[in-house]
């Protein structure tokens, strides 16, 4: 089987190549960490031809940006991005501009009852996970307790060895 990503992982990658050309220079650091990407992350050779080609021309980020449809891609797009841009030292107001205006695409995506539906049912099933944990945790302190129990028996016994 040959290595590939998703769509929406390679539109990912495709975004962050596409923010190296933001200030219209690609430097020798930015095109070592694009390179580092394509050796070591899971792409099949037609997704390293592409990014390959987006290295040397430049796409049109928000377009990029937009093909993303994974929230946790859309969420690592951030990281990858502020690593690519800062990689060489630099980060100016034209890469400053373009993340306010991704960022600003991202908060339009968020669905706050969405949102919120998660968060709810994200706190419901910590709280089972803990009350989980606490009936484990009150189950082995019942046995510690009978342990201890029948340790004290056994040293009141005189058969009991060290007495």
């Amino acid at each position: 089987m040959t290595d590939s990503i998703s769509e929406s992982r390679l539109y990912m990658w495709r975004a962050v190549i596409a923010i190296v050309h933001a200030d219209h220079v690609v430097t020798p650091e930015e095109k070592e960490l694009a390179e580092s990407y394509l050796a070591n992350v899971p792409f099949s050779e037609d997704q390293k031809t592409i990014l390959q080609e987006d290295l040397l021309e430049a796409q049109n980020i928000e377009e990029m940006f937009n093909q993303i449809t994974e929230p946790v891609d859309q969420a690592e797009f951030f990281g990858f991005a502020r690593l690519m841009v800062w990689c060489d030292g630099d980060y100016d107001r034209q890469e400053e501009e373009i993340f306010s205006r991704l960022k600003d695409i991202q908060m339009s995506r968020i669905d706050p009852e969405a949102l919120k539906n998660m968060i709810v049912e994200s706190r419901k099933a910590f709280d089972l996970e803990r009350l989980k944990e606490d009936d484990e945790f009150k189950s082995e302190a019942k046995d510690l307790v009978s342990l201890g129990r029948l340790f004290d028996a056994l040293k009141r016994n005189p058969a009991f060895p060290g007495k």
